[in-house]
């Protein structure tokens, strides 16, 4: 079995998700390191009240649940991805994943994102452009996973810049679904898991109708199923009870 990590875009997010990320310990030293890394710590971050006042608190939630799901799949579950994607936000955890991010790098680039975006001082492009700025200050890596992108739809490897430019792009331009749906079956990944929070992001790119993912692609929300299941599917050891896409 191969497998496609995807993590969810600002959309996903709702109140208490820190709350009902997976109890395993991978998940647990996630949560420790966004407290001691992020001002004020992330505790009272997914409450309703925060989320809807601080574009903060949602892009530091989002990057938090999207981590922490992984790690507890990877080192407490040993499902270990062989691609990986993200919408929008879902990107920095995507590359974070692939090896091309720290954690502490990607919580500072989140959180410029959303001063910038909570500001409102400038167009979305040249937020854009200013996090391309940041970015650039990031040093480059040789990453270990496929990265499909989503304002392009391109399966990247072995191209760090690739993948940051579409980290800045993220914040001005769509998701182009139905590519990034074909990157990722280019992929060979015959199980995609989407992270916490999510539960609609493979809705999105299975948008295009029957088998626009393939007849042999399984779909699978840690959010809806709980780790366990999650990983489950993933292995291929629950697999012929979840019904294929489409």
């Amino acid at each position: 079995m191969s497998v496609a990590f995807l993590f969810p875009g600002l959309a996903s997010l709702r109140a208490g998700m820190l709350h009902r990320l997976p109890d395993t310990a991978a998940s647990a030293t996630v949560l420790a390191e966004a407290e001691w890394g992020h001002p004020g710590g992330v505790a009272q971050l997914d409450t309703a009240e925060a989320l809807a006042e601080s574009e903060v608190a949602r892009h530091v939630c989002l990057l938090v649940a999207g981590v922490a799901g992984a790690r507890a799949l990877i080192e407490d579950e040993n499902v270990l991805p062989s691609a990986v994607a993200g919408h929008g936000l879902g990107g920095f955890a995507a590359a974070l994943v692939a090896d091309l991010l720290t954690f502490e790098e990607a919580l500072r680039a989140v959180r410029l994102r959303a001063e910038l975006l909570e500001r409102a001082e400038e167009p979305v492009h040249d937020i854009g452009i200013r996090m391309a700025q940041h970015l650039a200050t990031i040093p480059r890596r040789t990453h270990t996973l496929p990265y499909v992108a989503g304002t392009s739809g391109a399966c990247l490897r072995g191209d760090a810049n690739g993948v940051f430019d579409d980290l800045a792009r993220s914040v001005a331009l769509p998701v182009r679904w139905e590519a990034m749906t074909a990157a990722l079956r280019s992929t060979g990944a015959d199980r995609w898991v989407e992270l916490s929070p999510g539960r609609a992001l493979t809705a999105d790119l299975t948008g295009g109708g029957p088998g626009a993912v393939g007849p042999m692609v399984r779909v699978v929300s840690v959010e809806e199923r709980g780790i366990a299941e999650a990983a489950d599917i993933a292995r291929g050891a629950a697999g012929e009870g979840v019904a294929p896409v489409g």
